[in-house]
């Protein structure tokens, strides 16, 4: 974790009574346990933290004699303090870390929470694409007599659809061959797969900050430890990234530059081009997302980072689930042939290979991408505008930028705690994403995700209920106080 990250990190977690020393000793305790620090890792020196944070010298230096007698942090002379590698409590952190990570994440809660009386505007998942001609969805009587007698596993894949996939990629400008192409179960699984080939436990990953919180969790279960990228208008900037790269040493970088999930942004050519250079330069596999990249609203989208060469690891992550049917978990992940190899190597172990008669069906639909564009965007657009449209009348304090493509208005509160507001919005009869749970940091409070997905008449029923759970948010203690705590200025 950089420094900066770590004080953005204390700030938000020094909060309740009692002396300030004992709220940092607390808050750096916190961030131990999440498993965020390390054991090995040094810790800021007493001087340049009190600087960073306001605070005198005193305190910091009581606060890290207090966690050196409870075995959380220990000196090295001459060189400062570093957490605790030999203590049991800091080991037994490190092993909860993982498990306390998915226990907060909202994937499981989100896909399996199911009520009529609720409306969801959480799930980012889409409906099938019905629109599309049915017998896109069937195999022929001799292709499904062929799957049938076929006794294979295709770790990497069935050839047809990895054939299909390459020449998706070749007519989109960017040429590939079907041997760099592996098929997995969905986008999430291409980036768990990554995450498990470049990461050991421990090893720093640079990913968005926001971020998809499907991606957090496969760098969580890997054991990373998570360096967060800020993410604005135009997406991750170059200079940032490099910046990260050399501080961090990451050992494997994150990011979905087109119609970034949540915020829409969408990386510019030239930036793409500079990471595309800077993988090479560093020698760290740089993952492009573009699993919400053919949910294009308006304009055009640029093309995968991998198109602008380079001699680095590129990895480009796609699928069809999020533009024709979710249900069908079809996605793959493009890179060198020797990478390729290696991921299908780990895929084997786990699951042997993708049921063939998904990826036959898959590879027909690969041909209908154009169409289902078209369809996608003929549905999506119009709803984009109208809860667009709800929210400046009904939550006119509420702030957002208009994306050009993707599923989701990344809205800012003007005030208090998403997460207070989701749980209040909650009996109201709407089911909200607070930005938090997409953090890395656990920031982004601030922050609501809202999918156009529903049709118009549920966006506004949703949308009338969450205006009202603001307003008793508002007129309530909590939202005239909420926000992030802040470490006091006084001097201890």
């Amino acid at each position: 974790m950089d420094e900066t990250s770590f004080i953005a990190l204390l700030n938000h977690w020094a909060t309740g009574r009692g002396p300030l020393r004992d709220k940092l000793a607390q808050a750096i305790q916190r961030v131990i346990r999440t498993g965020s620090l390390p054991p090995g890792t040094r810790l800021p020196a007493e001087r340049r933290l009190a600087r960073a944070l306001a605070i005198s010298r005193t305190t910091v230096v009581t606060a890290y004699s207090t966690l050196r007698e409870q075995g959380w942090l220990e000196t090295r002379r001459g060189s400062g303090a570093y957490v605790s590698s030999r203590s049991r409590a800091v080991k037994a952190a490190r092993q909860d870390a993982q498990t306390q990570a998915l226990a907060a994440s909202p994937m499981l809660g989100l896909f399996t929470y199911e009520t009529e009386s609720t409306v969801d505007l959480a799930l980012g998942t889409p409906a099938p694409l019905i629109e599309l001609p049915p017998e896109l969805f069937q195999l022929p009587a001799d292709e499904h007599e062929a799957l049938l007698r076929d006794r294979m596993y295709y770790p990497l894949g069935l050839p047809a659809l990895r054939r299909a996939i390459a020449g998706h990629y070749g007519r989109s400008g960017m040429p590939t061959e079907p041997e760099q192409i592996l098929v997995t179960n969905g986008a999430q699984q291409a980036v768990s797969l990554a995450a498990l080939l470049y990461l050991e436990r421990g090893d720093p990953a640079l990913i968005e900050d926001p971020a998809y919180f499907g991606a957090l969790d496969a760098f969580r279960t890997a054991g990373a430890r998570l360096c967060s990228l800020p993410v604005g208008a135009s997406g991750v900037s170059p200079a940032v990234l490099r910046d990260r790269m050399a501080a961090t040493a990451a050992r494997l970088v994150y990011l979905t530059p087109t119609f970034q999930n949540p915020t829409g942004a969408v990386m510019p050519v030239a930036a793409r081009r500079a990471i595309a250079k800077m993988a090479g330069d560093f020698g760290v596999p740089v993952i492009d997302d573009n699993s919400l990249a053919d949910l294009i609203l308006e304009g055009q989208a640029p093309p995968p980072i991998a198109c602008y060469g380079g001699t680095g690891a590129i990895l480009t992550v796609g699928c069809i689930s999020k533009l024709i049917w979710p249900g069908l978990r079809a996605g793959w992940i493009r890179a060198t042939e020797n990478v390729i190899e290696r991921l299908a190597r780990l895929k084997a172990a786990l699951d042997l290979g993708s049921p063939l008669w998904t990826q036959a069906v898959a590879a027909r639909l690969i041909a209908a991408i154009p169409e289902a564009r078209r369809l996608r965007r003929k549905q999506l657009l119009p709803r984009r505008n109208v809860l667009a449209e709800l929210l400046k009348k009904r939550l006119p304090d509420w702030e957002f930028r208009l994306p050009a493509g993707g599923l989701f208005l990344w809205t800012r509160l003007p005030r208090g705690d998403a997460r207070e507001l989701s749980q209040l919005a909650l009996r109201h009869g709407v089911l909200i994403l607070p930005g938090s749970m997409m953090s890395a940091s656990g920031m982004q409070s601030r922050y609501v995700r809202l999918p156009f997905l529903a049709e118009p008449a549920t966006l506004r029923v949703g949308i009338d209920r969450l205006a009202a759970a603001w307003r008793e948010y508002q007129s309530s203690t909590r939202g005239s106080s909420a926000g992030m705590g802040r470490l006091d200025m006084a001097v201890v």
